[in-house]
């Protein structure tokens, strides 16, 4: 138990409101409330749609894991995770579905570090222009690769 004290991972809040394509104000998304802390698989965004898997509280108040569009994460950040439900999560249901969590190492957080120095910048981008060549999406993931 002691190895599973806690690890680092990427978190951020889900919007609190947003606006939808016809103008409909939402508070939050489908399954999460606005404001809910979520933690983010940085190995697994779509490139080609924006959308990431993340783990958090539903509005049931229950952990989930679902495709969240990145506009719709802010205050994105690495922090130490230390809530052992979700590191039990992290540990047994994440490799069930293919998920791969980091874990306390000193590359890890650099890692980490710099899927958010670039989550803005990623952001900014015309889907058009990300989804373009498939040597983007190449670089992308062999520079947030989990190495064996």
């Amino acid at each position: 138990m002691e190895d599973k004290e806690w690890r680092f991972c990427v978190v951020g809040n889900i919007v609190k409101q947003h606006q939808g394509e016809d103008g409909t104000v939402y508070y939050g998304t489908k399954v999460f409330p606005g404001g809910a802390k979520v933690y983010i698989a940085d190995e697994l965004l779509l490139l080609d749609n924006r959308t990431i898997k993340v783990l958090g509280l539903n509005r049931h108040k229950r952990y989930n894991m679902e495709w969240v569009s990145m506009d719709l994460i802010e205050n994105v950040r690495v922090q130490r995770v230390f809530k052992p439900k979700v590191l039990n999560i992290m540990d047994n249901k994440g490799y069930l579905f293919g998920w791969a969590w980091r874990n306390r190492t000193a590359e890890d957080r650099r890692t980490l570090e710099a899927f958010v120095k670039n989550w803005e910048e990623y952001k900014a981008k015309p889907l058009s222009e990300v989804a373009k060549t498939e040597k983007k999406k190449t670089l992308w993931s062999r520079l947030f690769r989990k190495k064996s």
